[in-house]
């Protein structure tokens, strides 16, 4: 693998990795302040799934599986090339997920601060 190839998949995942992040600590608690549904003092998890029921994510399941992937992939295994590909090959079949996630939160904003505004 050449070093543009190397490049281009750390890009990969350090961008996974930020717009997750960047969903889950200002999207998500934006949407669910929005709706009264947000209590500081419970765990991410019951977050997540109160999300799900709302219908703003497809699943907290899934989205636990990305940051797991994410933290798996983000690992550098310098003794073992077949998992670092195999990790990237399964981040990259996720990215659609991902986007699916941002898609259906993206909505809910958009859906709810209609709603507000009225």
């Amino acid at each position: 693998m050449g070093d543009d190839q190397v490049r281009t998949l750390d890009q990969l995942v350090f961008r996974f990795g930020r717009l997750q992040d960047a969903m889950g600590t200002r999207l998500l608690p934006a949407l669910l302040q929005l709706t009264q549904e947000w209590r500081d003092d419970e765990p991410f998890l019951d977050k997540l799934n109160r999300a799900e029921k709302l219908g703003m994510l497809p699943s907290a399941e899934q989205w636990q599986l990305l940051r797991e992937l994410l933290n798996q992939t983000a690992h550098e295994y310098p003794s073992q090339p077949e998992l670092v590909r195999a990790n990237l090959r399964r981040l990259v079949a996720q990215v659609p997920t991902l986007e699916q996630a941002h898609a259906q939160l993206a909505a809910a904003a958009q859906q709810r601060a209609g709603a507000h505004r009225s």
